[in-house]
């Protein structure tokens, strides 16, 4: 190796962000190194830069990143034999790994919810004080321990397009599957960012009829939300009741059998109950700001309600996808617009944010520049 260190951006509590120099571990027969390639930065890490989660900020200092592309720079005997790699090899990691005692929820497929492991232990997540440290995609390297789930990226794909089908398109299969989208239905996602997105072009490849629902500052998403497949767009106007929204899409697209909410407002999950019709599929995919809400029973009977956690089993056929749409000709790298370094971490974040001039879609981490 070139080097013996690996350089990290950690989290040490709200709004505070520190460079720190890790040595690299040795690595045993299950282990795997990478150096990481690209990092995504996910909604959820906007929310545990503010300090939003105490059971977080309990366990730092972390390193946040849980959409890792990453090369395969050190890897031991059994963990090549497991995995069918070769140092160089680019691959992605899970953010979760199922657990070794094969709890319920991990036998049935879930090992987001794995039952030994509740304190949401995986990459992003781990304080920097386990060993060997390296568990979060703000850094240089990243250690893939025994049991985690490597994924070897297909040659076909460019790396931003690998980014994001990693984690956010494979996201965007799994939520509408769970919503019902197929031929003959219509989705409502509601929030133009990436994972709605996503999960525009995953439900009109399944034959859904989709409708995409922003803010009147979403033109431009909106926009490209046509041209990734939906067939409608509604830019609410501002002062807009739910309701009225509500009454403009049926009037436009009669029944909506599914919605998918990921706008993370409470003026979003209104919509969505507003808006579905009887026996239709409510998918919520963002927490609710302010996250405390009363439902009204009246307007959800005979309505299914569901909140996916993440894309379980999900990012082999999320990459196969990612390649079909490149022969369609549709680059879902495209949809990553921002690149930064470890060093403008914050920076990073704060665009992600929206705080900032800038317009992005999806930002990325980038430890070469």
């Amino acid at each position: 190796m070139s080097t013996s260190t690996a350089t990290a951006v950690v989290y040490e509590g709200p709004r505070v962000l520190t460079m720190k120099e890790i040595p690299l571990p040795t690595i045993g027969p299950q282990d795997t190194l990478l150096e990481v390639v690209l990092c995504g930065v996910d909604g959820s890490e906007l929310h545990m830069y503010n300090g939003n989660y105490d059971w977080l900020n309990d366990k730092a200092p972390v390193t946040f990143g849980d959409e890792i592309i990453g090369r395969v720079i050190d890897i031991g005997v059994a963990a090549k034999e497991r995995h069918g790699l070769v140092i160089g090899d680019l691959v992605t990691v899970e953010a979760r790994w199922p657990c070794a005692a094969g709890c319920e929820n991990c036998d049935r497929g879930q090992y987001f919810l794995c039952m030994h492991n509740t304190t949401f232990r995986g990459y992003g997540t781990i304080s920097l004080a386990e060993p060997p440290h390296l568990w979060g995609g703000y850094a240089t390297h990243v250690f893939v321990p025994e049991g985690a789930l490597l994924y070897k990226v297909p040659q076909e794909l460019p790396l931003r397009t690998a980014l994001f089908a990693c984690s956010v398109l494979a996201n965007g299969l799994r939520w509408s599957e769970v919503n019902g989208a197929g031929p003959g239905k219509t989705t409502v996602v509601i929030g133009p960012g990436p994972q709605g997105l996503a999960c525009t072009i995953a439900a009109a490849r399944m034959g859904s009829t989709v409708v995409v629902v922003g803010l009147e500052h979403d033109g431009e998403r909106l926009a490209l939300a046509k041209t990734l497949g939906a067939a409608h767009t509604y830019a609410i106007p501002e002062g807009e009741e739910p309701v009225e929204t509500a009454r403009k899409i049926r009037a436009l697209v009669g029944r909506v059998d599914g919605v998918i909410e990921g706008a993370g407002y409470t003026p979003a999950r209104d919509l969505a109950f507003e808006v579905i019709s009887p026996l239709g599929i409510v998918t919520l995919v963002a927490a609710p700001t302010p996250p405390v809400q009363e439902i009204n029973w009246r307007k959800v009977r005979e309505v299914t309600i569901n909140s996916p956690l993440s894309h379980p089993h999900t990012i082999a056929r999320s990459f196969d996808f990612a390649v079909q749409l490149l022969e369609e000709g549709m680059d879902v790298g495209s949809l990553v617009t921002h690149e930064y370094s470890l060093e403008d971490a914050e920076k990073a974040i704060a665009v992600a944010s929206y705080k900032t001039d800038e317009h992005p879609i999806k930002v990325v981490l980038n430890p070469a520049l």
